[in-house]
């Protein structure tokens, strides 16, 4: 299964980490991607369908295949989604933890 996201941005208006733009420029007969832009910040400057989903999912477009307006994984494939180590994941709670505390009114 592919993530689409809305935004890359969370309901704080904050950059979620992990995200970006996939925007399919070219695809081949069978809906393999073919030719594609990614990044933050890309501007594509012609037709195309543009995506937000993870990074990880970029870096394993050869599994994807876009058929009919939809972005899926290939039969017989998988995503991989990379493995977080110790200290990204407390950096992670932590982050998390600020941010429920910027949030609450001051006293």
């Amino acid at each position: 299964m592919v993530n689409i996201y809305d935004s890359l941005r969370n309901e704080n208006g904050d950059m979620v980490t992990g995200r970006t733009k996939l925007f399919i420029l070219s695809t081949e007969e069978d809906g393999t991607i073919r030719d594609f832009l990614s990044g933050y910040a890309i501007v594509p400057e012609t037709q195309g369908y543009m995506f937000i989903t993870d990074e990880y999912v970029v870096e394993q477009i050869d599994k994807l295949q876009f058929k009919d307006g939809v972005l899926s994984v290939k039969d017989g494939e998988e995503l991989i989604p990379p493995v977080k180590t110790e200290k990204e994941l407390q950096r992670e709670a932590l982050l998390k933890q600020l941010a429920e505390l910027d949030s609450q009114p001051a006293e």
